[in-house]
């Protein structure tokens, strides 16, 4: 399909930007379902009002820290979960962290799916040279393949695999554990459809992307991590049906 970059919206004297307009819709659609939702799971509203300005706040400030090319991504996941993190410790409730985190997993793949619509639109993702009857033309002529929509894909693959995973994934964790791992997952295998050697490319060291490493980072993370918590809270049970 041909190249096209559609990026602004002008109304009047207002000019809005697409993709960040894609993006609020992506946040609202999150806030709206966790607000739904939270009382089902006996979570007061109030926190997750008050949750959401912080993890906005903290995910567009790991954006831009961590802002090129996939890294925003991920800089935007760390700083949502440090400032989810803390707004939870100094409200006491750190005890719910799991629990909201593995309900807001469960709609953040349609958030992503939405926020890359926008990614699609601006045509912001530089691909790889390909040959395949649905790449992109870019004005280089060179066809090359379209990352924001494999992304899209990606994320609705996503959703549907936790959805299914639902059911039998029951301890407080591990629905989140599962997101991280297959975004990251995913994630390290879609960045070979990138393009390298350009001025958009990301940053690589040693052949793989920067956000590839990160990626690798995250997945032996939650191995560790997941084997770590879910073990001793497993011992804990177990101690407490003992005694």
């Amino acid at each position: 399909m041909p190249y096209f970059s559609f990026s602004e919206i002008a109304i009047g004297s207002i000019t809005l930007q697409v993709w960040g307009i894609f993006v609020a819709i992506g946040a609202l659609i999150a806030y709206l379902f966790a607000l739904r939702q939270a009382p089902k799971k006996g979570i007061d509203t109030k926190i997750i009002h008050n949750l959401f300005i912080w993890v906005f706040l903290g995910g567009a400030a790991g954006s831009m820290l961590l802002g090129q090319g996939g890294l925003s991504i991920f800089g935007g996941l760390l700083g949502v979960l440090l400032a989810g993190f803390l707004y939870l410790k100094l409200a006491k409730n750190l005890h719910l962290f799991f629990s909201i985190a593995d309900l807001v997993v469960l709609i953040v793949p349609i958030s992503f799916a939405v926020g890359r619509i926008g990614c699609a639109l601006i045509n912001d993702h530089q691909g790889a040279e390909t040959f395949l009857p649905w790449g992109i033309l870019w004005p280089d002529g060179i066809m090359r393949h379209p990352v924001a929509e494999y992304l899209i894909i990606n994320a609705l693959i996503i959703f549907l695999i936790l959805r299914f995973l639902r059911p039998k994934l029951k301890k407080p964790g591990q629905l989140f554990f599962a997101f991280l791992f297959l975004y990251s997952f995913s994630r390290f295998f879609l960045d070979f459809t990138r393009s390298r050697g350009t001025p958009l490319s990301d940053s690589h060291y040693f052949d793989l992307s920067t956000t590839q490493w990160l990626s690798l980072v995250v997945i032996f993370g939650i191995i560790i991590a997941g084997r770590y918590y879910f073990s001793n809270k497993e011992t804990r049970q177990r101690s407490k049906i003992l005694n």
